[in-house]
């Protein structure tokens, strides 16, 4: 079936037609286009111009991590680099939800930070889907809506997983996306 920009296979279809589905979208989904969002090298990019350092090829988490160790704030810096009144959801946006039969059935999780599928939601489904956003996250087999998993731009910035220390945080020692998605992912496809 082809469903704007997508060929979606007929095991995704199966899979939504028996309430297992589950889109897991990050950073491409965002990207150019009306989103007009960096990836998460463009973010780097754009964040070392508020420290005066220059990103040398490391790991973009190490990187932030180094520049909010020396004195950077990385979190309202990418706050602000990816809250632009102009930003528009892409088409595949629309897409993705549109996968969807109602409101009840969504279930997206991205490590995307802003708004988007919750606008593409709003215009298909009038607002109706749930909404999740990290650390606060539901139980990952038993949840509909659309999960922030690395964090939401319209929420506190320091929420935001950027920094080698967030990715610890999330995926180790708090734990609580680590959780989240090993309970998603073993229960839905």
């Amino acid at each position: 079936m082809r469903l704007g920009e997508l060929d979606i296979p007929d095991a995704v279809l199966d899979a939504r037609d028996r309430g297992e589905l589950l889109i897991f979208a990050g950073a491409g989904v965002s990207s150019g286009g009306t989103a007009q969002y960096p990836d998460f090298k463009g973010l780097i990019k754009m964040t070392e111009s508020h420290s005066g350092r220059r990103w040398r090829g490391e790991n973009f988490d190490h990187y932030l991590g180094a520049l909010e160790n020396a004195g950077v704030d990385v979190h309202r810096a990418a706050q602000q680099i990816l809250t632009n009144p102009t930003s528009r959801p892409n088409p595949i946006h629309h897409d993705i939800i549109r996968l969807f039969c109602d409101a009840e059935s969504v279930r997206v999780v991205t490590t995307n930070f802003d708004e988007h599928f919750n606008t593409a939601a709003g215009k298909h489904f009038n607002g109706a889907v749930d909404t999740y956003t990290a650390p606060a996250l539901p139980v990952g087999n038993r949840f509909s809506g659309i999960v922030y998993v690395h964090g939401f731009v319209e929420d506190c910035p320091d929420h935001l997983v950027l920094t080698d220390r967030d990715f610890g945080k999330a995926y180790s020692t708090e734990g609580w996306a680590r959780r989240f998605l090993v309970d998603a992912f073993r229960k839905y496809t």
